[in-house]
């Protein structure tokens, strides 16, 4: 399974980043990603919102508030 971790990126490059990386991973096959947002409840809003585009499901990490796993 991939992380692509978001910490350090500016909100506005946040989208087109998450969308890059789930559209990869979906076209070679991956099964479970995980974005590492940290506490930015913004870059949640935004991964939450390319989720949704693509119909998948996004929940929090059982122990990392920090990180979301997606379903692919």
């Amino acid at each position: 399974m991939l992380k692509l971790d978001l910490q350090g990126y500016k909100v506005h490059e946040t989208r087109d980043v998450v969308d890059s990386f789930i559209h990869d991973q979906i076209l070679i096959g991956g099964k479970k990603v995980e974005i590492i947002t940290g506490d930015s409840k913004v870059i949640k809003s935004v991964v939450e919102d390319v989720v949704d585009i693509y119909g998948l499901d996004c929940k929090e990490h059982i122990y990392n508030s920090q990180v979301l796993t997606i379903i692919l």
